[in-house]
């Protein structure tokens, strides 16, 4: 039994197949692992593309006929036999260096779920001109790994407060064999719903306590002519009633808490719904966020601009059927066309860089191509030791030490609701309505202020924010920011009976028109962008007066 297994599922796209294979074979020999052709309905080309690679690291299967995307990728797991699975899109292309740090850091079979973010390439066939050929990498220059809380990070995404790409699926993981018997002894199967690399990623996180992500990743993804996904929410609005959907999906069922448009977000939230009526239905910590799934719709809206007027409509009726104000959901602005990919370099971070690269510039033709030049931007990783990997950070404890909200700080494990991922300076709120948790220790025997170091997103179109706060339980406080005054520090009172019982603190932001720079013409940003969190702390050397 080799340690890792590489599953590739593939339907006739032997074009774009080819490279993904070129970036497999290159990985070293000495890497215990073994690749998984499936071949949906036996195409016999792809057949003889495979023979021809004279590679016995290579095992290819077929089907006799068509099947569904995930009953393909059911079979194909079958054909799997290593200790550690992940599965590689038929665009998609492993990175040089993938199998032989995943062997280092799996071997001694301590990690459940090995996990990182993949780079993407935009094939030079994607539909919409503005991607074509385009390289996305951010790079953490220190190539770091870190042990999170899968439950957490679960709630989060669930919750619509974090991206669903941060899940540890089996196409962004390496999966121990462990993991895929728990599920199948739970559902009978290891793939199941509409998105079944999603619907992987909340099984893996349902069924482990803690998972592993790696700052360098371990693949890039491609989003070619060929993609599934871009294809069904960007380039159609009705591959559903088309022969290709009824092939890919098979019959789907109607969820009556969701309105019918297959919109990427209500797709996954099918999916969600299903896998916590099947392994979540106690856990009342892990839920679906109907308003922020509505507000998830709304900033992506211009990524589809036919439709538009029947995704506000989706948002009416998920207000009607789960009871919020539509008011709250902030819907941008029409725009013509999908928001183009920045362009050029940025530091986001510590010892992080944003490469957003022009691959006819650099001679990029397939994912091969943009896997080889974007190895020479990637630095070496030194030994990571398993063993010596930190428990998943609890919630931040509030003191006088100040807490980061930058990448990386220590702050960001409040970010509860209302957020986006963090950046090099700090983290914006992107709802109406913004929630931080912490806890407090030791509880302060007095009012004490709570000062916070931030910004506020406005402009001469957007003049000004107001915050209205409530720290704990107690009395609404303001906050107000201008084009004169938009940056710097804000007091809030922290009166201890505020405090919860367990010690912990929340905190609610209630935002009054926070604008997206898109809405604006500044940019192509779409988040409704309020306020910039830097810095938190308490001052107990101020008797708290009121929030200012």
């Amino acid at each position: 039994m080799p340690l890792l297994s590489i599953v590739v599922p593939t339907l006739d796209r032997p074009d774009t197949l080819r490279h993904a294979l070129a970036t497999m074979a290159c990985q070293p020999a000495h890497a215990d692992c073994e690749f998984i052709v499936q071949n949906n309905g036996g195409n016999p080309e792809i057949a003889k593309m495979v023979a021809d690679l004279q590679d016995d690291r290579f095992r290819h299967f077929a089907s006799e006929t068509v099947l569904t995307m995930t009953d393909n990728w059911e079979s194909a797991l079958g054909h799997a036999s290593g200790e550690y699975i992940a599965f590689l899109g038929d665009d998609d292309g492993l990175m040089p260096y993938a199998c032989a740090t995943a062997s280092e850091m799996l071997a001694g079979r301590r990690i459940n779920l090995l996990s990182w973010d993949a780079y993407t390439y935009y094939w030079p066939g994607y539909y919409h001109p503005a991607f074509r050929n385009r390289l996305l990498a951010e790079i953490d220059l220190t190539s770091s790994a870190r042990r999170v809380s899968s439950r957490r990070e679960l709630a989060r995404i669930v919750g619509f407060q974090a991206h669903y790409a941060h899940l540890p699926m089996i196409y962004n993981s390496f999966v121990r064999r462990s993991v895929i018997d728990r599920m199948r002894a739970a559902c009978g199967r290891y793939f199941i719903g509409l998105s079944p690399d999603v619907a992987s990623g909340i099984a893996n996180a349902a069924l482990t306590d803690s998972f592993v992500r790696l700052s360098r990743p371990l693949s890039m993804a491609g989003f070619s002519q060929h993609s599934t996904g871009h294809a069904l929410f960007f380039e159609t609005t009705d591959l559903l009633e088309t022969p290709r959907g009824s092939r890919d999906f098979g019959p789907i069922d109607d969820e009556p808490q969701l309105p019918d448009l297959n919109a990427l977000q209500l797709f996954i939230a099918k999916d969600m719904l299903v896998l916590k009526r099947l392994l979540l239905a106690n856990d009342d910590d892990v839920r679906l966020d109907f308003k922020a799934l509505a507000q998830a719709l709304a900033t992506d809206i211009n990524h589809r601009p036919p439709l538009y007027d029947r995704t506000v409509q989706t948002i009416g009726e998920l207000a009607r059927t789960h009871g919020f104000d539509v008011a709250d959901i902030i819907i941008p602005a029409r725009l013509a066309d999908r928001p183009p990919p920045g362009k050029g370099v940025s530091v986001i971070g510590q010892n992080r860089v944003l490469y957003e690269l022009d691959g006819w510039a650099l001679g990029l033709n397939s994912i091969a191509d943009a896997v080889r030049v974007l190895a020479q931007f990637v630095p070496d990783q030194g030994p990571l030791d398993p063993t010596e990997l930190k428990a998943p950070e609890s919630l931040p404890v509030l003191g006088a030490k100040q807490l980061d909200f930058a990448h990386g700080g220590a702050g960001v494990a409040a970010l509860i609701e209302g957020w986006s991922d963090p950046e090099q300076w700090g983290t914006w709120s992107i709802a109406k309505n913004c929630v931080l948790r912490f806890e407090v220790n030791p509880v302060p025997s007095r009012p004490v202020e709570l000062v916070l170091a931030c910004r506020a997103f406005v402009s001469d179109n957007n003049p000004q924010l107001r915050a209205v706060c409530r720290v704990g339980n107690g009395a609404p406080q303001q906050l107000t920011f201008s084009r004169e005054a938009f940056a710097g520090s804000r007091r809030l009172t922290l009166d201890p009976a505020a405090i919860a019982a367990d010690g912990t603190l929340t905190i609610s932001l209630s935002l009054s028109d926070p604008r997206s720079p898109a809405d604006l013409g500044l940019s192509s940003d779409a988040r409704p962008l309020g306020i910039g969190l830097e810095r938190i702390w308490l001052d107990h050397d101020v008797r708290a007066t009121r929030g200012r």
